[in-house]
């Protein structure tokens, strides 16, 4: 069962987020409205946020991972296509070192860092966070 509850008006997200290193910059994946995003998922109840971050990215790109470092929590507000206001609480870690990767799915693709500026990538936060070599351990954004 996913940590997503709805509060009134207002759905509550928690998830996580991984910033995947590779050799050629990092894994996104692309959503069927064309953006991209890290890797990442609502957390489940009784699991931690980096437990859920190894089973994200083995869902998603098929690799188990033993160490993981955590970076920052980010809180975003912003509407869902649904047009419900959505705070969201995540947890983002990233990759110890620069991986290599095998076989990516059709929807995972790796992208440089320095294409990162004429990407449309979401949370736009978190792309800023790659750019400006951020280390702030706690980020609000507010998209609305």
């Amino acid at each position: 069962m996913d940590l997503t509850i709805n509060i009134k008006d207002i759905i509550l997200n928690i998830r996580v987020v991984v910033l995947v290193k590779t050799k050629k910059g990092y894994v996104l994946e692309k959503s069927p409205n064309g953006y991209l995003y890290f890797i990442g998922g609502r957390i489940k109840i009784n699991e931690t946020s980096e437990e859920a971050a190894k089973r994200e990215i083995h869902e998603e790109i098929g690799i188990e991972i033993d160490k993981l470092i955590f970076k920052t929590v980010v809180e975003n507000f912003f509407i869902s296509k649904e047009n419900k206001p959505v705070h969201e609480i995540s947890f983002v870690y990233t990759t110890e070192g620069e991986l290599e990767i095998p076989d990516l799915t059709a929807d995972c693709i790796e992208y440089p860092s320095d294409e990162f500026e004429k990407l449309d990538i979401r949370p736009k936060i978190l792309k800023d966070y790659i750019l400006t070599n951020n280390n702030n351990p706690h980020i609000i954004y507010k998209g609305f």
